[in-house]
């Protein structure tokens, strides 16, 4: 895959992506599927080459290495706590589903509490930033978080609820989804999330569970 039929290894990185990779959106769909994290990255990268055989990696290659990387090892420990994996389907939901973007702000208080944590250690939520404030919420501070690639790779393929960026962000020429926002943060749009929100939705949803039992 990576000699080129020349026997001679890549000279610089330039040529090594243009031989491993079928163009340069598989390399770039590859570094958003590590999210920064080395372990990842080396996982989903030997999952892909496993997948491509003696061909350049493709797209599809990457999201199904992610997907399968996903399962074997985030999956399983989210998995294991019903509500913390509740949490991450209603994040997906309310960010990618509703919001079209990849990431979300927290209040510090949210931003420590148990299943938040929990997904964090289990690394299918990473920390951006901290201490950064929002135009909807001026002078409040949020941490940033960003879902992991693998929980999400899945909707790449349905359009419908594909996620168009990192952020919402509000430009001269209206709102627009970028990979990299300002600095400042303040720009984003439509980004922070409660988490009171989803207790209460878990809230409705117990009772209206009961009642159904009552009535049968």
């Amino acid at each position: 895959m990576l000699d080129g039929g020349s026997g001679d290894p890549p000279k610089d990185g330039d040529e090594f992506v243009r031989r491993a990779f079928t163009q340069q959106n598989a390399f770039s769909e590859l570094v958003r599927a590590a999210e920064g994290v080395p372990r990842d990255a080396i996982n989903v990268s030997m999952l892909a080459a496993m997948r491509a055989g003696n061909d350049p990696i493709s797209v599809p290659d990457v999201r199904r290495a992610a997907q399968d990387w996903y399962h074997r090892d985030k999956g399983r420990a989210v998995a294991a706590n019903p509500e913390a994996s509740d949490l991450l389907h209603w994040i997906i939901d309310e960010v990618i589903g509703s919001r079209r973007a990849r990431a979300f702000l927290l209040s510090p208080a949210d931003a420590g509490h148990s299943l938040i944590r929990e997904l964090y250690d289990a690394r299918v939520l990473h920390i951006i930033k901290r201490g950064y404030s929002a135009q909807d919420e001026p002078g409040v501070r949020y941490d940033v978080f960003q879902i992991d690639y693998g929980s999400y790779v899945d909707l790449a393929a349905l359009r419908t609820r594909a996620p168009e960026g990192l952020f919402e962000i509000e430009t001269a020429d209206g709102p627009q989804f970028v990979e990299v926002p300002a600095d400042d943060y303040r720009s984003i749009r439509r980004a922070i999330l409660h988490i009171n929100d989803f207790e209460q939705r878990s809230r409705t949803l117990f009772r209206v569970a009961a009642d159904a039992g009552h009535e049968t």
